[in-house]
C-alpha cells in the first residue's frame, strides 16, 4: 500500500509540474536570442551570484530549474533500479550545476555503512574504497544531522576541514542529506564549479529539491524490494511444503538452487541472471502443488496417465509465478526445466540453445539431485555412476558445456553435494 501511495504521489507531482511548466512557458516565455545571451552570461566567469541577477536572469534560472526538476521526476519517479536512479541524478545534477564532481552516497540498510553508489569526476579506486558511518566525515555528519550544508571555502571552515575524510571536498561544495521521515538514506554532494566560483544559496535550494525527489525514489525502491522479499519468502515457504509432502524429496529445491547458482557463477553469468536462477531453483517444482498425493507420492512406477499428470507441473508452475510481476522473468526457466538438449523433453520439445540457459542449468541440477538422493524405488546412486550418467547424456539430455562445468565443480568441491 505504501509503495502505491508513493507512486501515486509521484504521478500527481509530475502532472502538477507539467501544468506549471506549461504555464511558465506560455506566460513567461522569452525570445530565444535573449535567453541564449543571458545563459552564456550566467555561466561565465563574471557571474556575481544569484543576489546580483537581474529579474530577467532570475526568471531564466527559475524556468530552467522547474524544467529540470520536472524532467527528473518524470525520469526517476517510477524507476525501481537503484543504480539507474543514482546514475541519472548524479550526471544530471553535475551538468546543471556545472560541477567538477558529483557524488551520491547511500546507506546500506543491513550494515548501516554509507558507500558511494555513483559518482562522476572521481577515480574508480576512491568510489570503491570509501566507507563511512553516520557522523563520520562531512557526509556522515550531514546524514546524521539531516542537514543541507553549503561551504564556500573549506579552508575557512576549520572544524569541517578537521573531520573531513573525503579528499574530493575542496574549496566550495554542497552536501545535502537524503531522508525519509527523518530516517537518513544517504547524501548527495557537489564539489567545485568548473568556472572556479563558489556555490550559491540558490544552488543549495536547487540541490535540496533534487534530494527530496531522490529520497522518494530510493524509498520506492526499498519498499519494492521489501515487498519482493516478502512475496519470495511466502512463495518459497509454499514451495518447501511440496518437498515436505514426500520425505524422499526433502530439501530437493534447496539443493537444486545450490547447484544451479554455483554453475551459473562458474559460467560467469551476470548478477541479475544468477539471482533469477536462484529464484527459479527454489520454485522450479512449485507446479507440483496441483498434483494429487496418490500420484506425487506413489512409491512404485507411474503408469502413462499418472506420468502425464506429473508432466503438467512445469506449465502449472509457470502459471503460478506469472501471476506475480517480480517473478515473471523466471517463468520460462520453470516451464522449460524438463526440456532436453536433443528436443526430447517437455512441455514444448525445444532443442539446444532454444532452451533458455537458466532452464538448461536447472535441468542438470535437478537430475543430479534426483540421482544423488534416495528414492522409494532405489537407493542413492554412487558418485561414480552419477558421473557416468552425466557424461553419457552430454549432448542428448544435457547441454555439454554445463555438464563439463558441473563436473569441474564436483571435482574441486565434492563437499557441495555431500561427497567426501
Amino acid at each position: 500500500m505504501n509503495i502505491l501511495l508513493l507512486c501515486l504521489a509521484s504521478g500527481l507531482l509530475i502532472v502538477f509540474l507539467r501544468i506549471l511548466f506549461k504555464f511558465l512557458k506560455s506566460n513567461q516565455a522569452l525570445p530565444e536570442a535573449i535567453k541564449d545571451s543571458v545563459k552564456e552570461e550566467l555561466r561565465g566567469p563574471n557571474t556575481a551570484g544569484f543576489l546580483t541577477m537581474s529579474k530577467l536572469e532570475k526568471k531564466i534560472w527559475y524556468e530552467e530549474e522547474v524544467a529540470f526538476i520536472f524532467r527528473l521526476i518524470e525520469d526517476i519517479s517510477l524507476n525501481l533500479n537503484r543504480d539507474e536512479i543514482a546514475r541519472h541524478i548524479v550526471s544530471q545534477v553535475q551538468q546543471f550545476l556545472n560541477a567538477k564532481i558529483s557524488v551520491l552516497i547511500l546507506i546500506d540498510e543491513n550494515t548501516q555503512e554509507a558507500r558511494i553508489r555513483y559518482a562522476q569526476g572521481l577515480e574508480e579506486e576512491m568510489v570503491r574504497d570509501l566507507v563511512l558511518k553516520k557522523g563520520e566525515s562531512i557526509s556522515g555528519w550531514v546524514m546524521q544531522k539531516n542537514e543541507a550544508l553549503l561551504v564556500t571555502s573549506l579552508n575557512n571552515e576549520a572544524w569541517f576541514k578537521k573531520i573531513n575524510k573525503e579528499v574530493y571536498f575542496k574549496n566550495s561544495f554542497i552536501s545535502v542529506a537524503l531522508s525519509n521521515d527523518k530516517q537518513p538514506l544517504g547524501v548527495i554532494n557537489v564539489c567545485g564549479k568548473k568556472t572556479g566560483e563558489a556555490f550559491t544559496k540558490e544552488d543549495l535550494k536547487f540541490l535540496t529539491s533534487v534530494a527530496k525527489m531522490a529520497a522518494i525514489a530510493f524509498s520506492n525502491v526499498r519498499l519494492h524490494e521489501q515487498m519482493q522479499e516478502g512475496y519470495l519468502k511466502t512463495i518459497t515457504a509454499l514451495a518447501a511444503t511440496i518437498d515436505a509432502r514426500d520425505p524422499y524429496t526433502r530439501k530437493h529445491s534447496e539443493n537444486v538452487t545450490k547447484y544451479s547458482t554455483e554453475i551459473s557463477r562458474q559460467l560467469n553469468c551476470s548478477a541479475l541472471d544468477i539471482e533469477m536462477i536462484r529464484r527459479a531453483g527454489l520454485l522450479h517444482d512449485i507446479g507440483k502443488i496441483g498434483i494429487r498425493d496418490e500420484v506425487l507420492l506413489k512409491p512404485g512406477k507411474l503408469n502413462q496417465e499418472e506420468f502425464e499428470q506429473i508432466k503438467l507441473h512445469p506449465q502449472k508452475g509457470e502459471a503460478i509465478v506469472q501471476s506475480l510481476s517480480f517473478l515473471k522473468e523466471i517463468s520460462l526457466l520453470i516451464r522449460h526445466h524438463h526440456e532436453r538438449y536433443d528436443a526430447g523433453g517437455y512441455p514444448d520439445g525445444l532443442k539446444g540453445e532454444k532452451i533458455v540457459l537458466g532452464a538448461r542449468i536447472l535441468a542438470v541440477a535437478d537430475s543430479f539431485d534426483a540421482m544423488n538422493s534416495d528414492r522409494p524405488y532405489r537407493k542413492r546412486l554412487s558418485p561414480e555412476i552419477i558421473k557416468e550418467e552425466l557424461i553419457k547424456n552430454k549432448g542428448t539430455q544435457f547441454d555439454p558445456e554445463i555438464i563439463d562445468c558441473f563436473l569441474g565443480i564436483l571435482e574441486k568441491h565434492p563437499e557441495i553435494c555431500g561427497w567426501q
